[in-house]
């Protein structure tokens, strides 16, 4: 066979600059700059002729003048506009716009925690459901999917809030017990009881955190005997006693020793103490209290004879002695008729006037309002009992419901929305990151006579966390950011919050920089803890 002639090179030879990968690397590069600084000055004058359009006044100083620095004085005004739904107190006559903007990230924040929660939980479970050897577990985890993915979010939480909740659920005067339990769920959300802390719960609390440390100490200690001896010493359920056995002991000492509850009354009343209130209920009634229930069943008595027999409170709105009072009462079947007022001395003036027979409040307040009275010294200050934590239970007075907590439709519409649509996403990635495992490692799982849940959990899931993270990382950034839409479902969350700003003030830059700059933080902060956990479980080689 003839050789190949091998191609002349010459020396001399240049590759055209039409060719040249360099040359046209830094050309591109020439190109984009120039772009950028272009479209960065565009920017930059666009806004400076806006600002210029809407006058100096966007920059007005308190002390008077305008100036730059002054930006965002106005933010110090008070906001004016109400807030359905809060996480602190908020009152728009004396609260500013910086607040109002605070309750919005709040509330964006809230959605974004708890919906990264059962977003995780849903996706999760799902994802697995996918994989199901069941036919008909995998093919409704396979609709749901198909179904949340193909929808727009939007059109979504207008079918959940105005078509599942405002049209199917009940009004408020329609409203029954869910289950038979404290529970309401109506078209102004779910009302629930809810755990009220007392004056004397941070020494519990004390106790609960002794009881921690004593657990794991047991936990430890009998952890390394069975390593010394291989006996078995059931430390989970001996950790699990102390635990309780230190709780309970603490919430007797707490709530034995402490006498900050108290109520005001008159001598003549004759009462001395909370065991006084049912006896004088029941005289009035002239019958036990454990038959009121049934006396009014079968109309032996009617219900203006116990409404004029209830003992008459007055208390200050949302304040913990109300409610101390109120669940010992309820437990002893006695009627009452709350007056709330929002100041001591409104409450204690009411009950001046004869509004009431009792004020409830700590003693620090009864005593200083004690000595406003005329008659100061035919009032008593008896303390009541008190636990460390009571349940407060929602109760319908009117048209609207006291006590409890509540959750609010709009709350529970952007929430349900956003982990359905984003859990169908993360369904898909947890079944993709499931299945980058070998199968080896499910065979060798069997073999060892692990079962399903066991291969899961021990096996399969940590192994398909290195795929699943970084993907995951990405939804929960747009579920974050997806969040803005709950002003479709009237939520005040901050987008809706900053848009109220906006047209309360005329001066639109300032509070969309802010939103800006809060919606970057939060997405920051989310890829930095997910990107810190990815390396922390990244597979370290040697």
């Amino acid at each position: 066979m003839s050789d190949i002639p091998k191609p002349s090179l010459r020396g001399n030879e240049r590759i055209p600059p039409w060719r040249d990968g360099r040359i046209i690397g830094i050309l591109l590069q020439i190109v984009f700059v120039f772009l950028f600084v272009l479209s960065l000055s565009w920017l930059i004058t666009n806004v400076g002729n806006n600002l210029d359009a809407l006058g100096a006044g966007q920059f007005s100083c308190k002390e008077g003048g305008t100036s730059y620095r002054c930006a965002f004085d106005f933010l110090s005004g008070e906001a004016q506009f109400p807030i359905s739904e809060s996480v602190i107190k908020y009152d728009p006559n004396t609260d500013s716009f910086w607040t109002a903007i605070g309750i919005g990230a709040l509330n964006t924040a809230k959605v974004a925690v708890f919906g990264i929660i059962f977003t995780t939980i849903l996706g999760t479970f799902t994802g697995i459901a996918r994989l199901s050897n069941n036919w008909l577990v995998s093919n409704i985890a396979k609709w749901y999917i198909d179904l949340m993915r193909n929808t727009p979010l939007l059109l979504q939480l207008f079918f959940l809030y105005f078509v599942v909740f405002l049209v199917s659920l009940p009004s408020v005067n329609d409203v029954q017990p869910f289950l038979g339990l404290p529970i309401f769920i109506s078209q102004r959300g779910m009302n629930y009881p809810s755990f009220v802390p007392m004056s004397s719960f941070p020494t519990w609390f004390a106790f609960i955190v002794l009881g921690i440390v004593q657990a794991q100490l047991i936990w430890v200690i009998l952890g390394r005997r069975e390593e010394q001896t291989g006996q078995e010493t059931n430390r989970g359920r001996w950790a699990i006693i102390s635990f309780l056995v230190v709780v309970v002991i603490g919430w007797f000492i707490a709530g034995n020793n402490s006498n900050v509850e108290a109520a005001l009354v008159s001598r003549a009343s004759r009462i001395r103490g909370f065991d006084d209130i049912p006896a004088l209920v029941e005289r009035r009634l002239e019958m036990d209290l454990g038959d009121v229930e049934t006396a009014l069943e079968e109309g032996t008595l009617s219900q203006e004879v116990v409404d004029e027999a209830a003992l008459k409170i007055c208390a200050i709105n949302e304040a913990a002695s109300e409610i101390n009072l109120t669940a010992q009462l309820r437990a002893a079947n006695v009627p009452f008729d709350v007056d709330r007022s929002d100041r001591p001395d409104q409450a204690i003036q009411t009950y001046a006037e004869g509004g009431c027979e009792i004020f409830v409040a700590n003693q620090a307040i009864l005593a200083s309002e004690r000595d406003l009275l005329e008659n100061s010294a035919d009032q008593l200050i008896i303390p009541l009992p008190e636990t460390p934590v009571r349940v407060s239970a929602p109760k319908l007075e009117g048209f609207n419901f006291v006590g409890g907590s509540k959750l609010t439709l709009e709350f529970a519409a952007i929430l349900l929305g956003l982990v359905l649509y984003t859990g169908a996403f993360v369904a898909e990635i947890v079944r993709a990151g499931i299945m980058s495992v070998s199968k080896g490692q499910t065979e060798a799982a069997r073999a060892l006579g692990l079962s399903e849940t066991q291969r899961l959990r021990l096996v399969v899931l940590p192994q398909a966390l290195r795929v699943i993270i970084p993907p995951l990382t990405s939804q929960y950034l747009n579920l974050t950011k997806n969040s803005s839409l709950a002003a479709a479902v009237l939520f005040p969350d901050l987008y809706r919050n900053i848009n109220t700003i906006i047209n309360q003030s005329g001066r639109p830059i300032q509070p969309i920089i802010i939103m800006a700059l809060i919606y970057l933080s939060i997405s920051l902060l989310i890829s930095f803890f997910l990107n810190w956990y990815n390396q922390k479980i990244a597979l370290v080689e040697r």
